[in-house]
């Protein structure tokens, strides 16, 4: 006697969050724009800033007695990393928002239904490109800038071992991180480049540019909490602590985290309400 046997569909099983983290990096390293963002961040970040050390190498004789008294020989060479922040954070929101303008977030989410994983995998693998990338381009930009600096023998310069060096080039890795971070939540939130791109910039500026026009107390209570003020309590090798803004690097860290965190979550919660496309 033949038994017949009904065979069962085998049950439909998403990807986990490895092979998640994998198509999130395969996805990203495979667009040429990545590509593109990255070379101009290196550019702008490394050559602005050796260019900016040639330059205050050429002109340090002029400067004010003041000024030379509190020269910052750290800062001045990586002056050009806040114009890479800036592409970094670009870098952040096309992670996102070509999935949304092409379709391609509906493939995403059909293959990978949980939202949050999806999120989390674009998350760690942005996160974690920034801040290799802003660590790099800092360590490049302070030891050509340190050696174009010393050509100046009246000029003090540090090595990795000077006083906030070492926290100043893993300061700018958290910080491109937090902010590519910050670029890809609102890409999330907005699902529009322009809008997340015009968002992200305004954050890394808004301190600096109504920090002089605002009262002292908005300055110290509400624009140090900004994420840029945060962040350059991490990334600022010469801290000064009688700084209206002065929050201090833990403060200063803690204050960013949270900062990202509550970016994540929000991105979160609209990409588990709203429809992919």
């Amino acid at each position: 006697m033949t038994t017949a046997t009904a065979s069962l569909p085998a049950a439909k099983t998403s990807p986990g969050i490895g092979n998640t983290l994998a198509a999130e990096w395969t996805k990203l390293r495979s667009v040429r724009s990545t590509w593109v963002v990255v070379i101009a961040a290196a550019v702008v970040s490394v050559g602005f800033s050796v260019l900016f050390s040639f330059l205050t190498e050429q002109d340090y004789q002029n400067l004010p007695a003041g000024q030379k008294i509190d020269f910052d020989s750290a800062g001045t060479s990586m002056v050009g990393m806040n114009l890479g922040l800036i592409l970094i954070s670009v870098l952040g929101v096309l992670a996102v928002s070509g999935e949304y303008s092409t379709g391609m977030m509906r493939l995403t989410l059909a293959i990978t239904p949980h939202r949050g994983r999806v999120l989390v995998a674009k998350a760690v693998v942005v996160g974690l490109l920034a801040f290799v990338l802003g660590t790099l381009f800092a360590s490049a930009a302070f030891f050509v800038g340190q050696l174009v600096l010393g050509l100046n023998p009246a000029i003090p310069t540090l090595g990795l071992g000077g006083p906030g060096v070492l926290r100043s080039l893993l300061g700018w890795g958290a910080e491109m991180a937090a902010f590519a971070l910050l670029a890809l939540s609102f890409g999330v939130m907005m699902r529009s480049a322009a809008g997340a791109i015009a968002t992200a910039i305004g954050f890394i500026f808004a301190p600096a540019i109504l920090g002089a026009l605002l009262p002292t107390w908005v300055q110290r209570d509400i624009l140090a909490y900004f994420p840029a003020s945060a962040a350059e309590q991490l990334s600022t090798a010469q801290l000064k602590p009688d700084s209206v803004t002065y929050l201090g690097p833990l403060t200063g860290g803690g204050t960013l985290l949270t900062w990202v965190a509550v970016a994540l979550v929000v991105a979160f919660s609209l990409m588990g309400k709203r429809d992919s496309g």
